[in-house]
C-alpha cells in the first residue's frame, strides 16, 4: 500500500470517528488510525512485538524488515558507486540528468550503472587502455549470537546450549573465542588473533620488536647491518618493527599477539581468549561464520531456523574491499590516472556488495516464501509488510544485475 492510500485509510478512520470523539476525548482519534494504520512495521527497523502474538510469525516479520531494510540500502549504495565512475570520468551530461530525474530507485540504479559502463568503454576505447586489478575481496561473516538470540525467540528457548548442539559453518570457517590451545583443521591454515607458538603471517605486535614489511605503528629500526630507520620511500618498514607491524615480512615469530595466519598454534588462557578457526581444546564461544552458511547451534523449526537466516545474513558483518587498479595505455598521464582514480574510488562498494548479495540471495526465497504466515499479524500491516517482502526480492536480484554489469566491464570475477 503506497503513501498515499495509507494517508486515505488513516482520514477516513479519522473522519469515521469524529462524532465520538466529542465525547470521548482524543484518545478516540489515536486508537481509531492505530486499528487501520500499521505503525509496528518499517523497512530496517525493529519490529513492534504488538504486529503479533506468535513469535515464529514476529521473527518471519522481522526478517523482512532486516532484509528489505539492506535490500533498499544496496540500491541506493550502488547507484551512488555507479553515479561517481560515470561522473569522474565525465560522462555525457545530457543522459547523467536523465539518470538521476528517474523517481523509481531500480531505474535510476539501472540507468546510472549502464552510463557507468557506458563512459568505461568508451575512455578505455580512447585512451587505448588496458585495466589491471589486485582485489582484495570483502570477508562477509554471520554472527552466531545474532542467530542463537533469534531462534531461541521464535522456538521459545531461553537460551541455545551451543557444548550440546555447537553450531557449524557449513563451506567456511567457524571462528571462536578459544580459551587454550587452538589448532589448525586438517588441512588448513589457522587463522589466530592471539599468542601464536610459531610463524605469525599478517599483523604482529610485540614490544620486543618483529621482522616488518608493512606499515609499522610505532619504531621501525633497519635491519641487521643497516644504520637509521628503516622505513623506505613508501613509508613502509623495511625491518624491525618496535609495536605493531602490519605486515609480516613474509611471515616472522611473534612473540606478542599476531593477527593473521599462524604456522603453529594459537594459545590462549583461563584468563583470556583467542580467536581462532581451528579446534580448542579449552574453552569454547562460537562467535561467526566467514563464507558459509550457519548452522544448528539452537534447536528450532525449520520455518524459524529459515528466517532467523534471512535476518542474519542481511545483517552480516562485512569487511572494506581494496581495489587497486593499474591502467596502461596510449593516452597521456592525467587520462590515465583520472581513470584509476576513479574506479579505485568505487569500485570497493561495487565489490562489497557483490559479495553481501551472494549471501543474501541464497536466502531470498525465505521472504517471500512465508507469506502465508503474514495471516497471523495485524490486518493493517499485512499488505504493507508482503509489499516489503517482494520489494525486497527484487531489489536484491536487480542489484545482482547492476554490480555483475560494473564488474564484468572492469574485467573482474
Amino acid at each position: 500500500m503506497n503513501t498515499l492510500n495509507r494517508f486515505k485509510a488513516c482520514l477516513v478512520a479519522a473522519t469515521v470517528v469524529a462524532l465520538p470523539i466529542l465525547s470521548n476525548g482524543c484518545s478516540s482519534v489515536q486508537d481509531a488510525q492505530a486499528a487501520v494504520c500499521c505503525t509496528e512495521f518499517k523497512a530496517g527497523g525493529t519490529v513492534d512485538a504488538k504486529i503479533s502474538g506468535n513469535a515464529e510469525v514476529l521473527t518471519a516479520v522481522q526478517a523482512v524488515a532486516d532484509f528489505s531494510g539492506i535490500a533498499s540500502a544496496a540500491i541506493d549504495d550502488i547507484t551512488a558507486a555507479c553515479r561517481g565512475i560515470a561522473t569522474d570520468l565525465g560522462s555525457d551530461k545530457t543522459m547523467s540528468d536523465a539518470a538521476e530525474a528517474n523517481q523509481d530507485k531500480q531505474a535510476k540504479m539501472n540507468a546510472w550503472c549502464k552510463l557507468a559502463v557506458d563512459t568505461l568503454g568508451s575512455v578505455k576505447a580512447s585512451a587505448n587502455a588496458t585495466l589491471t586489478l589486485a582485489i582484495v575481496p570483502p570477508q562477509c561473516a554471520l554472527n552466531v549470537s545474532a542467530k542463537a538470540n533469534c531462534t531461541a525467540k521464535c522456538s521459545g528457548s531461553a537460551s541455545c546450549d551451543f557444548k550440546a548442539n555447537p553450531p557449524k559453518c557449513t563451506g567456511g570457517k567457524l571462528e571462536v573465542a578459544c580459551k587454550g590451545e587452538c589448532k589448525a583443521k586438517a588441512g588448513a591454515d589457522l587463522n589466530c588473533t592471539g599468542s601464536c607458538t610459531a610463524e605469525c603471517k599478517g599483523s604482529c605486535t610485540a614490544m620486543g620488536g618483529v621482522k616488518c614489511a608493512g606499515k609499522c605503528d610505532g619504531t621501525c629500526m633497519a635491519a641487521a647491518g643497516g644504520s637509521g630507520s628503516g622505513v623506505d620511500a613508501q613509508g613502509n618498514c623495511q625491518g624491525t618493527c618496535m609495536g605493531t607491524c602490519a605486515v609480516t615480512a613474509p611471515g616472522a615469530m611473534c612473540s606478542g599477539s599476531c593477527s593473521g595466519s599462524c604456522t603453529g598454534s594459537c594459545m590462549g588462557s583461563a584468563m583470556a581468549s583467542v580467536k581462532c578457526d581451528g579446534d580448542c581444546t579449552g574453552d569454547v564461544e562460537p562467535l561467526k561464520c566467514e563464507g558459509g552458511k550457519l548452522e544448528g547451534g539452537c534447536m528450532a523449526s525449520a520455518s524459524c531456523d529459515a528466517n532467523c537466516d534471512a535476518s542474519v545474513s542481511a545483517k552480516a558483518e562485512c569487511t572494506p574491499a581494496s581495489v587497486t587498479v593499474q591502467v596502461t595505455g596510449s593516452a597521456d598521464a592525467n587520462v590515465l590516472g583520472k581513470l584509476k582514480a576513479a574506479l579505485e574510488a568505487n569500485l570497493p562498494l561495487i565489490f562489497q556488495f557483490k559479495e553481501r548479495l551472494k549471501a543474501m540471495t541464497s536466502v531470498a526465497a525465505t521472504i517471500t516464501g512465508d507469506v502465508s504466515a503474514f495471516g497471523d499479524i495485524k490486518a493493517a500491516c499485512i499488505i504493507d509488510v508482503g509489499a516489503a517482502a517482494t520489494a525486497a526480492v527484487s531489489d536484491v536480484g536487480a542489484s545482482v544485475s547492476a554490480t555483475a554489469s560494473v564488474v564484468g566491464a572492469v574485467g573482474g570475477s
